[in-house]
């Protein structure tokens, strides 16, 4: 086994997952702390938030949305150089999605930021709540498979159930199985396992465990931040996943900003019941995930917080709602948000149109006739909404 230690005294530490796991509240943290940070001698190796994603593109050797992996060639090496460069004794790197780099691309990667001893940093939550986050998260990006197949699928198939949602689960949020990738370079006591609290602890919990691995003093540095990556509930949820059915042939450019962060982050929120893990599954992710829990206790990894924490908690499942058998009146409250929603950001950004059209040519324009693709797809979203309006009115 190749040891990722150059013996400076350098720690670089390596947030590598796992997805839904309250990643982007801790790299909200770190980032609008980031020159306090490098004042106590931490160095967060950002200058924007999008180039953690970037460079862990380029780190795994991955394109994103059928894209080459071309597209981030050098965004590693500029974040790898920083972190050569630095001279103070703490460096730390976050990107939910580096838990899925291979061995290969590993080994380079870490290989690149030395002399340091690097250590690795997962924090865990547990499989139920972890089911229905990452199902919602695929739906926030075009899929429309039901949540009952999704959950069934990877069941029954593991690593093998339908792509991509094998790989992007089993192989991002089972513990073992990203760990044991990342041990084939780093010692098992230089890798962290962080448990996320389960509901009710106190919301800075996860920072301070985080703190109490990487060395960091928590009272130092504002841990309050906005909520990030805000989880719609059950109706919200099938609403987008049945949008999705309509909308595939929606280029990424125009759904990703429109769609996944516009509508189900800013518009549609929480307000219906939350999601939960379908009915009669429990007892098998019981099961799996005592078997983690096993696992990691034996593994040589240091845990921080309580492993208990990764077993799931009967009462937060016991009153399941399936998303597709919401009628389309149940849907509608959320599908009335949705075209509300999307209207006032529609003519805020014509009027910002009109502004930016004023100062170029002196003069206000004339409002331009929209395209008839805009009209298409505004149509299709009026059909729709009109539909489930009906449908709520109706005796």
């Amino acid at each position: 086994m190749t040891t990722a230690s150059g013996g400076s005294g350098k720690r670089v530490f390596f947030h590598v997952g796992a997805p839904k796991t309250g990643t982007t509240y801790l790299q909200n943290v770190l980032f609008q702390n980031r020159e306090l940070l490098a004042a106590n001698g931490v160095l967060y190796p950002y200058t924007d938030p999008g180039q953690s994603f970037r460079s862990m593109q380029d780190f795994r050797g991955a394109g994103w949305a059928g894209g080459r992996a071309t597209e981030f060639k050098g965004e590693w090496d500029i974040v790898a150089g920083r972190a050569r460069e630095w001279d103070g004794p703490t460096v730390i790197v976050s990107n939910e999605l580096l838990g899925g780099s291979q061995p290969d691309r590993i080994a380079r990667g870490l290989a690149s930021v030395e002399p340091a001893d690097v250590h690795v940093v997962f924090t865990a939550r547990d499989l139920a709540r972890q089911l229905v986050s990452d199902w919602q998260e695929h739906i926030k990006h075009k899929h429309t498979v039901p949540l009952e197949t999704f959950v069934d699928d990877l069941i029954e198939f593991g690593l093998d159930a339908p792509k991509p949602f094998g790989e992007l689960f089993w192989g991002m949020h089972d513990a073992t199985y990203v760990l044991n990738r990342w041990a084939t370079v780093v010692p098992a006591e230089r890798i962290h396992v962080v448990t996320v609290p389960q509901s009710g602890a106190p919301r800075d919990t996860l920072w301070r465990r985080f703190c109490a691995v990487t060395g960091l003093e928590p009272e130092l540095y504002d841990s309050d931040t906005e909520r990030a990556n805000t989880s719609m509930g059950v109706a919200e949820t099938e609403l987008v996943r049945r949008m999705n059915l309509e909308v595939q042939g929606m280029p990424h450019d125009v759904y990703d900003p429109l769609v996944r962060k516009l509508l189900a982050e800013d518009i549609l929120g929480g307000q219906s019941p939350r999601l939960m893990l379908p009915a009669g599954r429990l007892d098998w992710v019981h099961a799996r995930s005592q078997q983690l829990v096993d696992e990691l206790a034996g593994s040589g990894y240091q845990i921080e917080g309580d492993l208990a924490e990764l077993l799931p908690r009967p009462q937060d499942h016991a009153a399941y709602i399936s998303p597709t058998a919401l009628s389309d009146a149940d849907l509608a409250p959320a599908a009335i948000r949705a075209a509300t929603g999307l209207l006032r950001h529609s003519g805020r950004q014509r009027r910002r149109i009109t502004e930016l059209q004023a100062a170029a040519f002196g003069v206000p324009p004339r409002a331009e006739p929209m395209g008839v693709r805009t009209r298409h797809w505004l149509g299709r979203a009026r059909r729709r909404a009109g539909r489930l309006v009906h449908a709520h009115r109706a005796p």
